[in-house]
Formats: structure tokens, C-alpha cells, sequence
């Protein structure tokens, strides 16, 4: 005969199996679709979740000129949605720099391009 769990020891024991993988197992919620075509660079940045969260990003596109574009949202769970399109001549060294944030995770960055490195 196993003997009982405690109280608090099954409460977290269920609270486990219900939540799952970590949120940091996930991959990102916010990405970047990146091409570079007759002298242009065109973004889009994607946003995919499976579940519901708020987001907030700021995205900055460099080439002949400079370009930013900051927002936040709530994504819809498993429903891909285009938040952003931007486009700029190229020039030599384009750089496309993401910093993102999302619900209970540490903010990131995803570069594309030529982007310096601190």
C-alpha cells in the first residue's frame, strides 16, 4: 500500500500535468519573414501562438534609410496574423532588428542582415 500525498503535494502534483511544457520550451510568438528583391527589402512580422497573450515588439529596418515601427497586441491562439509590412531600398549592409516581448518570458531579439554587433 502506497501511502497518501499530501494535500499540497497533489494540488501541485495536478497543477503540473495541467500546465504542461514550460512557456521557455515554446518557440517565440513574434518572427520575421525576411526577403531582399530588386533592390528592396520587404519584412513582415508574424505573429503565431498557441494561446492567447499579449505581445508588444519595436522593429527597426535599415538600409538607404531607416525605418521603425513599435506596437503591441493580443494574438489570438493558434491563428498566424502579418502585424507589420515594411519596405526599403536596400543599400549595401540592410539590417532588420526585432525586440520583442511576451507574457512571462525575458524580452528578445532576432536580427536579419548586416546588423552591427554591440
Amino acid at each position: 500500500m502506497t501511502p497518501a500525498l499530501p494535500p499540497y503535494a497533489a494540488a501541485l502534483a495536478l497543477l503540473a500535468q495541467a500546465t504542461g511544457a514550460p512557456m521557455t520550451d515554446q518557440p517565440h510568438a513574434l518572427s520575421l519573414d525576411v526577403h531582399e528583391h530588386d533592390g528592396l527589402v520587404e519584412v513582415q512580422l508574424i505573429g503565431l501562438s498557441p494561446r492567447a497573450q499579449a505581445v508588444s515588439y519595436a522593429l527597426e529596418v535599415t538600409g538607404q534609410s531607416t525605418a521603425r515601427h513599435r506596437g503591441s497586441t493580443t494574438l489570438a491562439p493558434d491563428t498566424r496574423a502579418v502585424l507589420s509590412t515594411m519596405r526599403t531600398k536596400a543599400g549595401a549592409d540592410w539590417c532588420v532588428k526585432l525586440v520583442a516581448e511576451e507574457e512571462g518570458r525575458a524580452p528578445y531579439e532576432i536580427t536579419r542582415g548586416a546588423c552591427p554587433t554591440p
